[in-house]
């Protein structure tokens, strides 16, 4: 039987509804009526583009099946005809797989609703993956640059690293046959494969040329990174995928045994992900029996609340978050319920504004649907579709996204004057230090919170920005 799965973000699914033991794509002449709902595990997801919510659930319903009016079994029959006399008689021969598509997206585009859409079986795969943060590859990440496919860096302890492939190598072909002129995501489909093949990539380094052979593995991409910068860890969260909570706690720990008392969590550009993920992640803060999030379809109503007691080595941290219009679906839905609790400190910028609900369900033959069928609210009932979450403190938005790469080749001391030194003291200030100025040059007090970071980091304290300091700020 094809699943049904209910969502609330951009990338993801949720729920399985029991309809009978009929194939869904043989069964268009059932109907569900919900009655109730009990979500165990949700997932929220959003694309870069539209922000789609995607909720993920398995749940338990009360419904009756029914027949369909007479008027949807005339429509319906309708559509079936036209599909078979235009794929028998039509006077050229018609691809009856294209012709079932564009009978579906037609009926998806006059919903006009961006958030509602059709995957092919590709699609879909490339959804899943991003969901689960799962797949099968050679771990190297690549672009595209002056028209030359180039790897970016080999993830660690990835088959590509194992296999000697180092960062600014160019890739000229994949096995034997020349990528001049394919797109990125042409190249990295033909890198990919089944688990435990291989691929030869022709690899450039500098004047010299060679093939190496590389062996696919199953990768898993972490969705968590932490450091610690002076007196705060920084945690950056990139999605909300399989076992993002468990990296969040592993960090949160980590901070903790490092001593330290305040930590930013940046949500920054953050699309989104697996709502029972962001659920996890807020009862690492929030204690048990807690709503975190409410669905809402016409008058029924579900809270999803926390199941365990909050983390205790979490209890005293002071806890900021960083958002942007780029924190959308799950970032929000955490976010708003830390800042609902008042559990967190939210600075940044209003955050992309998506509150709606979709539900997926993929069929036989690996396709998907995904059709808007909910909404969600924060714990407090705010509605933020199309608003956002305004954060505690407005940070100026190109203040933090324009800054450029301090470059580790050069060393920065007092009496210079360079826009690098400029980036250097928002990133002081943004760290706890005090800097009196963001001018661009470097100067005795600049020299003082450069020693302070360096002692605070274990370097050697000379008050020179240096390669081993740029290395620790970024």
């Amino acid at each position: 039987m094809d699943d049904k799965q209910h969502t609330s973000s951009s990338d993801d699914e949720r729920a399985e509804i029991a309809t009978s033991n009929q194939d869904q794509e043989t069964n268009s002449s059932k109907r569900v009526h919900l009655k109730r709902w009990q979500f165990i595990s949700i997932l929220i997801g959003t694309t870069l583009i539209t922000a789609v919510i995607t909720v993920v659930a398995y749940i338990f319903i009360n419904q009756k099946i029914s027949g369909l009016n007479k008027t949807d079994q005339a429509n319906l029959n309708k559509i079936e005809n036209v599909y078979k006399i235009l794929n028998s008689d039509y006077y050229k021969k018609q691809d009856s797989d294209k012709l079932s598509k564009a009978a579906i997206d037609g009926m998806v585009k006059e919903l006009k609703d961006p958030y509602s859409e059709y995957l092919t079986k590709e699609q879909t795969k490339s959804f899943n993956e991003g969901v689960s943060g799962d797949f099968v590859g050679i771990g190297a990440e690549m672009q595209k640059k002056n028209d030359q496919i180039m790897v970016t860096s080999p993830m660690k302890g990835s088959p590509a690293e194992r296999a000697g492939i180092r960062p600014k190598d160019v890739i000229t072909k994949v096995n034997g046959k020349s990528i001049k002129g394919k797109a990125l995501d042409e190249v990295v489909k033909d890198v990919r494969g089944k688990e435990n093949t291989e691929v030869t990539l022709t690899v450039q380094r500098g004047s010299e040329e060679k093939d190496v052979k590389i062996k696919r593995e199953k990768i898993h991409v972490k969705s968590v990174e932490y450091k610690k910068k002076g007196k705060v860890g920084v945690i950056t969260i990139n999605k909300f995928q399989n076992d993002t909570s468990g990296e969040l706690k592993d960090a949160v720990l980590k901070a903790h045994k490092d001593g330290l008392k305040k930590i930013v969590l940046d949500l920054r550009n953050n699309p989104g992900g697996l709502l029972d993920e962001a659920v996890k992640m807020a009862n690492i803060f929030i204690d048990k029996g807690k709503t975190v999030v409410k669905l809402e379809k016409g008058k029924d109503t579900e809270a999803i609340q926390t199941s365990n007691d909050s983390l205790k080595e979490a209890k005293d941290m002071d806890i900021s978050i960083l958002v942007n219009e780029g924190s959308a679906s799950a970032s929000e839905v955490f976010t708003g319920a830390l800042k609902d609790y008042n559990k967190a400190k939210v600075y940044g910028s209003k955050t992309f504004g998506k509150g709606v609900v979709q539900t997926t369900r993929e069929f036989k033959d690996g396709s998907l649907l995904k059709y808007t069928e909910m909404k969600w609210l924060t714990p407090d009932g705010h509605y933020i579709h199309g608003k956002g979450i305004k954060p505690d403190v407005t940070i100026d938005t190109p203040k933090y996204q324009s800054l450029n790469v301090i470059p580790n080749t050069k060393t920065f001391k007092v009496g210079d004057d360079d826009k690098n030194i400029k980036t250097i003291k928002i990133g002081l200030s943004a760290l706890g230090y005090k800097v009196d100025n963001e001018s661009t040059q470097f100067d005795q007090a600049l020299e003082n919170q450069v020693k302070a970071f360096q002692q605070a980091n274990k370097l050697e304290v000379t008050g020179e920005f240096n390669k081993e300091t740029n290395n620790k700020f970024t």
